[in-house]
């Protein structure tokens, strides 16, 4: 993760966005509400007692601080009863351009789907949220590749002269966030597969 690296205070606040849920793709809608029904019911076959429990830690650690965010907020996306938010977070050396996509050279950490209560309309309530398969309040999906739609939930993008070098999945961890005297404070400890822990943050400057 050679590309992931950062001041410990950034100063870009989040920018939020509301996306029409009638606008999206079709079979992007489809192909989720199947990964949903699919990881919940390999929750239940696994009879984990404690679905939130990470591997046991690996002596690699990844830390990242992220300077850059962006929110968007999806509504009731699934029809569940949840809010749905997706947002990206960018180390230095990474932006957005005038069309909205990522160039330069860095980490972009993605998570694609994190469900907040019924209440929580275009903003995300303080508080641990845990990686898991049941979508339910305060949790958000864990990475997952299709071959038809490519890679959703949690996931980061290595990207070099903003070309995509590497691509990681998480499949466990939490992410805390925070509101302290004006600034919105996040951490996240996050799992591969094969136990590898990464550590990441963000301090901006406006509620999410």
């Amino acid at each position: 993760l050679g590309y992931c690296s950062g001041s410990p205070y950034g100063s870009a606040a989040w920018r939020i966005s509301s996306v029409d849920s009638s606008q999206k793709n079709q079979k992007l809608i489809v192909s989720m509400k199947a990964y949903i029904s699919i990881a919940i019911a390999l929750l239940i076959v696994a009879c984990k007692p404690n679905p939130h429990t990470p591997p046991s830690p690996s002596t690699i650690q990844v830390d990242s601080v992220y300077t850059t965010a962006k929110i968007e907020y999806h509504g009731d996306f699934y029809e569940s009863g949840h809010q749905v938010y997706a947002f990206d977070l960018l180390s230095d050396g990474l932006h957005f351009d005038s069309a909205g996509y990522i160039v330069g050279t860095g980490c972009n950490l993605c998570l694609s789907d994190v469900f907040a209560p019924t209440d929580s309309i275009s903003h995300l309530p303080a508080g641990i949220y845990h990686m898991d398969s049941t979508a339910q309040d305060m949790s958000f999906l864990r990475g997952l590749y299709f071959e038809s739609n490519g890679i959703t939930g949690s996931y980061l993008l290595e990207i070099k002269e903003s070309q995509i070098q590497r691509i990681t999945l998480f499949t466990a961890g939490e992410m805390t966030i925070d509101y302290t005297d004006g600034d919105t404070i996040m951490a996240f400890t996050l799992y591969t597969a094969d136990s590898i822990r990464y550590n990441a943050s963000y301090i901006g400057y406006s509620q999410l």
